[in-house]
Order: structure tokens, then C-alpha cells, then sequence
């Protein structure tokens, strides 16, 4: 088996795949069809890393394949949740905003050649696994209009918004600061 061939970089590639099937599902109104699929890509984010770190399964390729796997289904979702009306466009913003200022700053610094690695932060993570709890919420939501209930559902919904808020804002200082640590 090739070394790039691990179980994690296969459950990244997986979510990859999975991203444009859920948004066709989800722009068909397929939400009964979607919600299994989400749940199993909802799982193997976390299961991933969990396999890389446990069985030492980390590679270069995985700890770029896994955010753009994150990357590549927040966008997908988020984008059909606001085209469907299942979350205001202003959250989808957010979302989608955060990771552009992740991609941004990791081009920038790959291009003056001043930071290699950008590790994911504890906020990072949180704001992941609610945005992913968030998509589950919209999608049952859709499916079955009774659950999760109101207030649970805008419970989510802001504690989604808050991490993804602050987990911006923290990555933001922190690019700040290795910038400013490797432009001496």
C-alpha cells in the first residue's frame, strides 16, 4: 500500500466526494436521502484524526486533504442551507467568510515563504463540529419540520455563529502574530 494511502486520507477524500452529492440531495430537497450521508461524513472529520494521531497515520498530503475536505463541505452546505432558505445568508457568510481568511492567510504565507504549517486551533475545531451539528440540525430540520425544536435549533445556530466568529478572530491574531515572528 502506498504511504499517501492511509484509512485518514481515505475519509478525507471520502468527504470530498460525498460534498457535491450532498448538494445535489440537498438542492433537490432530498433531505431524508442526505441526512445518513452527513452523518457519516460528520463522523469521519472527527474519526480522521483520531485514526492519524492513534495509529500514526499522519502524513503531508493528510494535513492538507483534511481542511480542504472541511473547507470544500462547509461550502457546499452552507451555500445550498441559504439558497433553500434553511439558515440566513448572513450565517452562510460567516462560515464561508472564516475559511476564506484561512485560505487567504495560508496563501500569503506560502507565497513569502514564512510559515509551512498552520495547525488547527482548539477554537477551530469547535467551530467545526457545531457548524457540522448545525448542518445536521437544518437538514432534520427540512426533513422533518418538527425537529429539532425552535429554541434547540437557534441554540445551535448561535453557538455555531459565536465559535465560528471568535474562531476566525482567533486565527486571524494568530496569523498576525507568526507573520510577525518570521518576518525578523
Amino acid at each position: 500500500m502506498p504511504a499517501w494511502l492511509t484509512p485518514p486520507n481515505i475519509l478525507s477524500g471520502l468527504r470530498i466526494i460525498a460534498a457535491p452529492w450532498l448538494g445535489y440531495q440537498l438542492a433537490r430537497g432530498n433531505f431524508r436521502i442526505a441526512l445518513p450521508v452527513l452523518f457519516f461524513v460528520g463522523i469521519s472529520d472527527g474519526l480522521d484524526g483520531y485514526l492519524a494521531r492513534r495509529y500514526g497515520w499522519q502524513s503531508p498530503l493528510g494535513e492538507k486533504l483534511d481542511p480542504i475536505a472541511d473547507k470544500v463541505l462547509a461550502a457546499t452546505l452552507y451555500i445550498c442551507f441559504a439558497w433553500r432558505g434553511l439558515l440566513p445568508w448572513g450565517v452562510s457568510a460567516l462560515v464561508l467568510g472564516r475559511d476564506a481568511l484561512i485560505l487567504c492567510f495560508a496563501a500569503v504565507a506560502l507565497g513569502l515563504g514564512r510559515v509551512r504549517r498552520f495547525p488547527p486551533s482548539v477554537w477551530g475545531k469547535l467551530s467545526t463540529a457545531l457548524q457540522l451539528l448545525l448542518a445536521g440540525a437544518c437538514v432534520l430540520r427540512a426533513g422533518w419540520p418538527t425537529q429539532p425544536p425552535e429554541p434547540v435549533f437557534l441554540t445551535i445556530m448561535w453557538l455555531a455563529v459565536a465559535a465560528t466568529a471568535w474562531s476566525g478572530l482567533a486565527y486571524l491574531h494568530t496569523a498576525i502574530g507568526m507573520l510577525g515572528r518570521n518576518g525578523d
